[in-house]
């Protein structure tokens, strides 16, 4: 089957271009989603494509979805060079997060979470930058 696969590369650019930006929406929709984002996965398709506001939609879940799709992109970059590090977390956070709050965009939080649903407990901000090391 392996062989198979091979026998279509390289994909042409074109196609590549498509499929990056096919998964770049229905991520992007998925992941604000379950943040509570109410943008359906057209309207992010048409915020990401078109960079055009949906009448009636919160700004926030606008600047979610197009922090988001930057911060994807990053990551993709990032992925095409095989390289990813703890400085790159705080960025892809900023990148995403800086139209929504500048002040917290690629930092640690210095807060408690919750993750509703889940009897698991995140570890308190004072140990989350340790994780690294």
């Amino acid at each position: 089957m392996n062989s198979e696969i091979e026998n279509f590369r390289p994909l042409p650019e074109p196609f590549l271009y498509q499929l990056k930006e096919y998964f770049k929406v229905g991520i992007t929709y998925s992941s604000n989603a379950i943040e509570g984002n109410t943008l359906t996965e057209t309207e992010t398709k048409v915020v990401l494509e078109d960079g055009l506001t949906i009448a009636g939609k919160p700004l926030k879940d606008h600047y979610e979805v197009s922090g988001h799709g930057d911060a994807f992109d990053f990551v993709y970059g990032l992925a095409n060079q095989r390289r990813f590090s703890e400085a790159d977390i705080c960025s892809v956070h900023r990148i995403y997060y800086h139209r929504i709050d500048a002040s917290r965009a690629g930092v640690y939080r210095d807060i408690p979470v919750v993750i509703s649903g889940t009897e698991y407990v995140p570890p308190p901000a004072s140990q989350v930058a340790f994780a690294w090391s």
